[in-house]
């Protein structure tokens, strides 16, 4: 059988993202994206719709927006396993897109091959140099890569000695998913290994977190809403 390969991702009105990051990665041979839908208004949804008729992504409405009462990466991951549904699972924002080797998936058998069972892939933020017009795609501007970065004390009171875009980010991780593995908040890495992931040197995750003004304000106040829910958060998540 081939070898399957999925992507867990969660989408709350991202409809600037939603086409373009499934298309992106269906290109690359996943078979299914499975989305943790949290409720979008925005038309999010019916820019999903095609790819729900196709078979390629699977809706799964989350049941609450308390986190410390469900845990949307393991309960998908958790689905999947029970459905044998995959045999690898790369856990990705919709604002990141995985890159790698011309054939992504063979690397992912390959990985396979040797008994992986999980590996951890960097992530470089995308910026560009103007003003990105009204009217204008993001992806024809966001262009430059952002190597040189700083790492960062998880403290909002702390000074920033750069803008935050050059903050370091710490890897995604993707699952063999009959491992037994579930992931960390923020799915950075791994539980239930002594080794943890693995890091890779072939593959990359270019992470777009301003797109624009309207989509970062659009940010903000959906971080203000989860945030109002889930008091209970220590400081040091989402401190940026």
């Amino acid at each position: 059988m081939p070898m399957r390969w999925a992507i867990i991702t969660g989408m709350y009105n991202v409809a600037d993202l939603a086409a373009e990051f499934c298309s992106y990665h269906l290109d690359l041979g996943v078979d299914k994206i499975i989305v943790a839908e949290y409720g979008s208004d925005d038309g999010t949804l019916d820019l999903l719709r095609p790819f729900v008729r196709e078979g390629v992504v699977q809706l799964v409405p989350i049941p609450t927006h308390r986190f410390v009462d469900y845990d949307p990466s393991n309960a998908l991951l958790g689905m999947v396993r029970a459905d044998d549904a995959a045999d690898w699972v790369s856990f990705l924002d919709t604002d990141e897109f995985l890159t790698g080797p011309a054939d992504l998936k063979a690397s992912l058998a390959q990985e396979w091959s040797r008994g992986v069972k999980a590996i951890a892939v960097p992530r470089a933020n995308l910026t560009g140099i103007e003003t990105i017009p009204d009217q204008a795609h993001y992806l024809k501007h966001l262009t430059l890569k952002i190597v040189a970065t700083d790492a960062r004390v998880s403290s909002a009171s702390a000074p920033l000695s750069s803008p935050w875009i050059f903050s370091r980010l710490p890897p995604k991780v993707i699952v063999r998913v009959q491992s037994g593995l579930t992931t960390t908040t923020g799915d950075h890495n791994v539980l239930g290994s002594e080794s943890g992931a693995i890091s890779s040197s072939s593959l990359k995750i270019l992470h777009l977190p301003v797109r624009g003004y309207e989509s970062f304000k659009g940010k903000i106040e959906r971080a203000m809403v989860y945030f109002a829910k889930n008091s209970d958060l220590g400081p040091g998540i989402a401190w940026h």
